[in-house]
């Protein structure tokens, strides 16, 4: 009797162990910072590298592939759309995320970054938002 106590003792020791295991095992690590704070300094990033790479300058010569590529290696549920407008507030040239139409309802962040090219102050505007999740 004394064996088989000692047993299931055992065996309910070993059985929290391994529920405790599988518990922590299947946890998974999501950033917790706010939906909006995320996509700001998404889009403040956006701008920064399309800065310092150079595209906004090919952009204003008028490649907007080179803008375009930038905003495709974006995470998937961001959406961008960038436009670059000269010093009287004309859009020189515009370029957005591919499969990024629908903008109703959803909140959004906007941001801006000054620029000279060739004599030009040009402003850059980056809006950004998240899409809305399909099942």
């Amino acid at each position: 009797m004394k064996g088989f106590a000692v047993t299931l003792d055992s065996v309910v020791a070993i059985s929290f162990f391994f529920f405790a295991l599988v518990l922590i095992a299947t946890q998974t690590y999501e950033p917790r910072a706010p939906g909006g704070t995320y996509l700001k300094q998404l889009t403040l990033d956006v701008l920064t590298v399309m800065e310092k790479t150079g595209r906004m300058n090919q952009a204003i010569e008028g490649n907007t592939t080179s803008m375009q590529d930038i905003l495709e290696a974006t995470p998937h549920l961001a959406c961008f759309n960038i436009s670059i407008l000269n010093s009287t507030g004309e859009t020189v040239i515009t370029s957005a995320k591919s499969g990024c139409n629908d903008t109703e309802g959803l909140d959004m962040q906007v941001a801006y970054r000054p620029l000279v090219y060739k004599e030009g102050k040009y402003v850059a505007k980056c809006e950004s938002w998240f899409t809305k999740e399909t099942t």
